[in-house]
This record gives C-alpha cells, sequence and structure tokens, in this order.
C-alpha cells in the first residue's frame, strides 16, 4: 500500500461497508429490507428512525439458539429501558421475549402489550412503594430488590395482601468489563446499584429476606455495564452471582432462579473507553471507526453462560436454576438506523467543514457524546474526503453529531445515515431542538409507522394554562 493511500486510511478513514449491517446500495441510494431509505426521509421526514423487523426477529433467534445446550429453563426478558416503542416491543414478544422493566409507565407498557405477568421482572434501584403494590397486585413474576428498605416494604406489601412475591437480590460484584467508559459501569463498587459482597451486605439481605415468610427468596441477579464485549467479566459475575446462590441455598431459600442481567455490546458500535471519551469532549478528537466485534458474539455469549453456569454449579453442588437474561442492545441496536438531513454546510478557513443537520446529541439523542457509531451517506455514493464536524440544529457547542467524522464532502440537502440507532437513541431523545421524530417499522408488510412525529399540541398538552379553561391567554405586553 503506497504511503500517501496509508496516510488517508489512518487519519481521514474510508466508508464503512453498508453490507454489514444488510443495507444495499442501489442507484446510489441506500436501502434496507428492500425499502429506499431516501424514499422514506420524503414521505416522513427527517429525523426518522427506520427499524426492521427481520433483524429483530433474527437476533432474538441468535441468542436463543447461543443457549440451546443450556439443560435448565431459560427466560429471555428483553430491557425495556434500552427501547420501549411499542411497534419494535411488539416484534420482540412474538418472537418470544419477556419484559424487563424499571418504573410504572413500563411496567403497565408490558401489561398493555399482553405479556403475561410471570415473564415480566420489575429492576430499579429506587422503586416507588406504589409501584411496588401495583406489582404485587398483578403478580409480576420477579421483583428484583435492590435495598434493605425495599424488602421491608415489599414484605408489609405482601403480608397485607397475602400474597406470596418472588424476588431476586441484585448484588454488586465489583465486577469492572474493559475497554468501557466509567459511565457505562454498573457491577462496580463505586456505582449505587446492589447490595455489596464485599462489605457483607449480600449475606445480610438474604437473611432479611428470609425472615418474611411471604417473600420467596427466588436467587441473585446482577449487571456489570452496557456495550459488554469483555466475556471474561460476564464469567466473574456468574461466579460471584453463584457463591451468593449457594449461601441463599445452604440459609433455606429456593435459590432456583439465576438472573445474569444483559448488557452484551453489538457487533460495529461501542461505547467509548474513559480516556476517549474525555478527550474527545475536551478536544474533538474522534476515536477511529472500532473494529468489529467477532461475527460469532452472541453464540460465544451463549456458549460462555452455558459453561459458566452449568460448572459453576457442579463445582458448588448446586441445582441447575432457571437461566434469566435482560438482553437490551445486543437484540435492537443494529436493528433500526436514525437519517438526518443536511441543512447547510459550511467551511471555515483554517478549521475545517460544518455540516448543520436536524438532530443531535440534545435533541435525537445524548448516545453522540459516548458512543461510536458509524455514519454513512444514505443518498448517493462518494469516497471520504476528510473530516467533518457534524452538528444539530440548536444554538449550542453540545449538540453534536461528531466532531471529525470521516465523511465526503457533505452538500446541503444530503442524507445521512447514523448506524445502530436501535439501543437509547430513542429513550434519551429530547423535545429541546424539536418534536420527537417518527419511528417506522419494516415488516413483511413493507413500511409502517409505529410512532408518528410529535406535534405541536402533544409537546403543550401537559401546561395548564394553554390548555385549562382558566388559563389566560391573553397577550398584555409591558
Amino acid at each position: 500500500m503506497a504511503l500517501r493511500e496509508w496516510w488517508t486510511r489512518r487519519w481521514m478513514g474510508v466508508a464503512p461497508d453498508p453490507a454489514q449491517w444488510g443495507l444495499e446500495r442501489r442507484h446510489g441510494h441506500l436501502h434496507l429490507d428492500g425499502q429506499n431509505l431516501v424514499e422514506l426521509a420524503d414521505r416522513y421526514g427527517t429525523p426518522l428512525h427506520v427499524a426492521s423487523a427481520r433483524a429483530l426477529q433474527r437476533r432474538v433467534g441468535e441468542l436463543r439458539q447461543s443457549l440451546a445446550a443450556y439443560p435448565g429453563d431459560v427466560r429471555i426478558c428483553y430491557s425495556y429501558k434500552t427501547n420501549r416503542v411499542a411497534g419494535v416491543l411488539r416484534v420482540l414478544h412474538r418472537a418470544g421475549c419477556g419484559a424487563e422493566v424499571v418504573d410504572d409507565l413500563e411496567l403497565r407498557l408490558a401489561e398493555r402489550l399482553g405479556v403475561p405477568a410471570e415473564q415480566i421482572v420489575l429492576n430499579g434501584p429506587n422503586k416507588r412503594v406504589a409501584e411496588l403494590e401495583y406489582a404485587v397486585q398483578k403478580g409480576i413474576g420477579l421483583i428484583v430488590v435492590d435495598g434493605f428498605a425495599e424488602i421491608e416494604q415489599l414484605a408489609a406489601i405482601a403480608a397485607a395482601t397475602s400474597q406470596p412475591v418472588s424476588v431476586a437480590l441484585r448484588i454488586c460484584p465489583d465486577v469492572k468489563p474493559r475497554g468501557m467508559n466509567l459511565s457505562s459501569m454498573t457491577g462496580s463498587r463505586r456505582n449505587q446499584f446492589g447490595f455489596d459482597l464485599r462489605a457483607g451486605e449480600a449475606s445480610r439481605a438474604v437473611r432479611a429476606v428470609l425472615k418474611h415468610p411471604q417473600l420467596r427468596l427466588r436467587g441473585t441477579m446482577a449487571h456489570i455495564g452496557s456495550g459488554i464485549r469483555d466475556l471474561r467479566s460476564i464469567r466473574r459475575s456468574v461466579d460471584r452471582l453463584l457463591d451468593l446462590q449457594l449461601e441463599a441455598r445452604e440459609a433455606g431459600a429456593e435459590a432456583d432462579l439465576l438472573d445474569v442481567g444483559g448488557g452484551l455490546g453489538t457487533r460495529m458500535s461501542r461505547e467509548f473507553t474513559t480516556f476517549e471519551l474525555l478527550t474527545y469532549l475536551a478536544l474533538g478528537h474522534l476515536p477511529r471507526f472500532p473494529h468489529p466485534a467477532p461475527v460469532d458474539l452472541i453464540t460465544r455469549y451463549g456458549s460462555m453462560l452455558t459453561q459458566a453456569v452449568t460448572a459453576g454449579c457442579w463445582r458448588r453442588g448446586l441445582r441447575l436454576p432457571t437461566l434469566v437474561l435482560e438482553p437490551g442492545r445486543t437484540l435492537v441496536s443494529d436493528a433500526q438506523l436514525l437519517l438526518l438531513r443536511v441543512g447547510a454546510v459550511r467551511i471555515r478557513p483554517g478549521i475545517g467543514r460544518f455540516a448543520l443537520t436536524d438532530g443531535g446529541a440534545m435533541t435525537v439523542s445524548m448516545m453522540f457524546l459516548s458512543e461510536h457509531h458509524a455514519l454513512l451517506l444514505a443518498n448517493r455514493e462518494a469516497p471520504v474526503r476528510g473530516r467533518t464536524q457534524v452538528v444539530g440544529r440548536l444554538p449550542s457547542p453540545m449538540d453534536i453529531v461528531y466532531r471529525g467524522a470521516p465523511l465526503p464532502h457533505l452538500e446541503a440537502g444530503d442524507l445521512l445515515a447514523v448506524m445502530d440507532a436501535g439501543a437509547y437513541f430513542t429513550a434519551t431523545e429530547t423535545t429541546f431542538g424539536g418534536p420527537r421524530p417518527a419511528v417506522i417499522l419494516i415488516d413483511e408488510a413493507g413500511p409502517r409507522c409505529v410512532r408518528r412525529r410529535e406535534t405541536f399540541e402533544d409537546r403543550v398538552m401537559l401546561e395548564e394554562d394553554l390548555n385549562s379553561p382558566e388559563g389566560d391567554r391573553s397577550y398584555a405586553p409591558g
């Protein structure tokens, strides 16, 4: 390779191959599942989310197949907080997923979508009493307890209703996956989640639950981070869960269930490391496009879990538990993309190019600030020509898409596809700089709108002074 070509690839980058996401380019336009993304953007407007039912179904099938060798029962409870668009959830539930929910909205949404109560897991570090009461009333299959006060609250609710409640203890295993930033780690002692193993909280929590006959201690749970590619860290977490599982069984608990959480990463997007995050936010140095994770990442994950749980139980003399998983991004990340329209391009001498789009970190997704996602030119094919500051529409320097993104020379009217936008993009969008985008789902019948674009009336419906008969609607200057 000539020196100049090496230098271009190293510092300017090359356009990722759309085929890595199952996209095709026909006459310059990108197509997803046979649908022209440019035509969808013209029809529904931008910003626009486009999701693939086929990709969602494929990921669920891949995860289920990866665990086919597990000798016990397996429950896949999709993590609602990752993407709770009802049209997306329906596809996942029809593929056999239950629900992991963290608040009243998600709990009632799962109920509205027809998820059986026994297939719902209620999680969260600071549940409201009303949420616990509702969950007990509805017979939710598992409540993951995250504090001593919650144990007493649940015991009181269960006693008042004379209804047994199945619980698992969330523990802090103090496991830190490699290659992540600190804001994405959830299994460290520096975080607020779970009963601390090292400090003896987890052992005390076992005894606290067993004092209450209405509470059934079904097992343990841990979640150590988001976007994990380091499978060895998940294995360490499983081992520490099984240690507490053994302690709970010896103390007289049923302990027939093991909840290993979620957090598995995806092939083509990844979290910034802490160093990359700080360097990027301070200096604008976008890390190079990440090396893809192995094609068989999900298969390796399932094999590792099967081996870790079966071997760990054998060593400890435990019966194989029902295995509960709470996957999020690994199921939905690459099944959805985000389309942004370039409104203007500015060239500032000595600084570089700016492409102003209709969405950024303060509007369509804060994930731009901490994750690496590929940007593809959707309406034409062109080679990478240096780096561009791609920003949103707000008058704020933080409303960025990406600083220093390797892209072709963009023009007003160009359409950009942000890949792997299925995880936390719709969950972290705001109405700060415009209405929330529509979501289009492509299934066997073609594209259909599963969430319409937000309107003015939607955005002001909570404003009492605009909607109540008593509100003062007059304008009185001075």
